[in-house]
């Protein structure tokens, strides 16, 4: 495996646990696009820690490192902007791991296991927007447009589908994030942008 295409990898690991999660619970009747994505996952869900564990321990985990690996990749050249982008989107792949440590109460949807469970769920919302946001600013000026095309898609994403499509658009949102180092947009303003001074 070449080492430099190691956040490939890793993102389509996150990519395929995630499906294979979905395909999982849809299969076994815990999860239809009517339901928040953490539904399966629920405290009291049978085999919820099996969905919390492919949905969200996995691929929290690979996107975490492959953000880290392109940091220490980029770290003498980066340029600050490029970097704060990339620690964001390790803080997002963190946030997304934990998503699956702390579960949602299936039984009390105000109670304190869901309140971090959509504590978390706000901390990588934050985290993935503004990470796309400093990657467009940070890319080089040729990337900038095209970044900033992601940019209005995942605005699309995060406010307009939720009404239109419920779950969906939460399946739709973590995929848009867990591509992104299979993204040739995404890759390229990171090394443009790595090598400004």
């Amino acid at each position: 495996m070449n080492r430099n295409h190691i956040d490939r990898w890793l993102g389509g690991i996150a990519i395929a646990a995630f499906v294979l999660a979905l395909a999982w619970a849809g299969h076994a009747g815990a999860w239809t696009p009517r339901h928040a994505l953490a539904m399966p996952g629920a405290e009291g869900v049978p085999d919820a820690g099996v969905f919390n564990l492919l949905a969200f321990v996995v691929p929290g985990a690979a996107l975490l490192v492959a953000a880290l690996w392109q940091r220490w990749r980029t770290r003498d050249h980066s340029g600050m902007t490029i970097g704060i982008a990339l620690w964001l989107l390790a803080i997002a792949g963190l946030a997304w791991l934990a998503l699956g440590l702390f579960p949602m109460d299936g039984g009390d949807l105000a109670g304190e296991g869901s309140q971090h469970h959509a504590a978390l769920w706000m901390l990588w919302l934050i985290a993935v927007s503004t990470a796309v946001v400093a990657l467009m600013m940070g890319g080089a000026k040729g990337q900038r447009g095209r970044m900033g095309v992601l940019v209005a898609l995942w605005c699309v994403a995060i406010i307009a589908l939720p009404v239109l499509f419920g779950g969906w658009a939460q399946v739709m949102a973590a995929l848009a994030w867990m591509a992104w180092p299979l993204t040739p947009t995404v890759r390229i303003c990171i090394m443009t942008g790595s090598a400004r001074p």
